[in-house]
């Protein structure tokens, strides 16, 4: 898993520097084809181009790092101040290159010799004219990669959601779940039929609500509950007197906002993990509150002798990226043992629907 998140995070890195390149590259080409059109310019004037350039691409590169580094969670506003108060400072680094490339070359007498009365034209006019170029391509640059930005994480929002949604399918129509809770329902149908019926009715709603087309990433909490108590009751099917729930949620968190499908992972790993595996079972607590922060708060039995798993790994790095794509780092999750007890506690911003 490590292998092939060094991966991705390379070759991220590899097509950004690609594009960054060619893009800077073409910006070249573009302008000293213009200049090159005047017929008093000279091979001098695009090794001059190519400094200033040069030194543009690579101060726009080090403000993306910065930025990546600092800012990406920040707010909006925040980002585009960064990144506009960066646009100036990367034309003033880039035009100082240029300069210093001016009267380097003439030092070394590669172009013709600068006159010391001539010093103060060739900083005003010259800085000037390009560095008002260089701020036009800068502020570009700085723009086009915040809308770049926000595209990916938007997307990599909405692919997260699928993968949650996927990933509840494949536990609820996982063919030896269905075989069971099925096999269960069927017991019912004569000696319980109204029970059967009742589990018929949790299943196929709690279908309903992972294949629901829904584009919005965040849903009300009182729709995410509905749909957690259809899992929890489906399950109390299979699992009888082992699985115990306790659900404790103020009215007030209701109405407010979170990630669709994260409360039912939550829930299933606790289920999964603390429950599934034990002869005896135990009790799976639920805690919703909302103070200064929406708390989510599930608690299930540790075992001692459980077994490493990858599934829950996944599904908490899942949890762990969305909340950072959707809260840019005002949302928290924590997952601690505490007292033979296993905490999951999930930290969100009040957000009404």
């Amino acid at each position: 898993m490590k292998l092939l998140q060094y991966q991705y995070f390379f070759g991220q890195r590899y097509v950004f520097a690609v594009c960054h390149i060619i893009s800077w590259l073409i910006a070249y080409i573009f302008i000293t084809s213009i200049v090159m059109q005047n017929p008093y310019a000279g091979w001098i004037e695009a090794v001059y181009g190519a400094i200033f350039l040069s030194a543009g691409a690579l101060v726009t590169y080090i403000l993306r790092c910065v930025y990546k580094r600092f800012m990406q969670q920040k707010s909006n506003l925040h980002q585009f101040i960064f990144l506009f108060i960066g646009a100036l400072i990367c034309t003033f680094l880039a035009t100082a290159v240029l300069l210093l490339g001016v009267f380097f070359i003439a030092y070394i007498g590669v172009s013709q010799p600068i006159p010391s009365s001539q010093v103060t034209f060739i900083i005003e006019h010259v800085g000037l004219s390009n560095g008002i170029n260089m701020l036009g391509m800068t502020l570009l640059w700085s723009f086009g990669y915040l809308a770049v930005s926000k595209i990916k994480l938007l997307t990599e929002a909405h692919s997260l959601l699928t993968v949650s949604q996927l990933q509840a399918l494949n536990s609820q129509l996982n063919p030896h779940f269905l075989f069971n809770a099925i096999n269960d329902i069927r017991a019912l149908i004569l000696a319980q039929p109204a029970q059967a019926r009742d589990g018929l009715a949790e299943l196929a709603d709690m279908l309903r609500y992972s294949l629901q087309p829904n584009h919005e990433d965040k849903v009300p909490l009182s729709e995410e509950l509905a749909n957690a108590e259809h899992y929890l009751n489906l399950c109390k099917i299979g699992l009888a007197e082992r699985l115990k729930t306790q659900i404790k949620v103020v009215p007030e968190a209701l109405q407010l906002t979170m990630p669709k499908m994260i409360l039912q992972l939550c829930l299933e790993n606790a289920i999964k993990h603390g429950i599934a595996n034990s002869r005896i079972g135990g009790t799976v607590y639920l805690s919703i509150s909302c103070e200064e922060k929406l708390m989510i708060e599930v608690v299930n039995p540790l075992l001692t002798n459980k077994q490493p798993s990858d599934g829950l790994g996944l599904a908490t790095k899942n949890i762990e990226k969305r909340l950072a794509l959707l809260y840019k780092g005002q949302a928290r999750l924590n997952r601690f043992e505490q007292d033979q007890q296993v905490i999951t506690r999930i930290e969100l911003p009040k957000e009404t629907v």
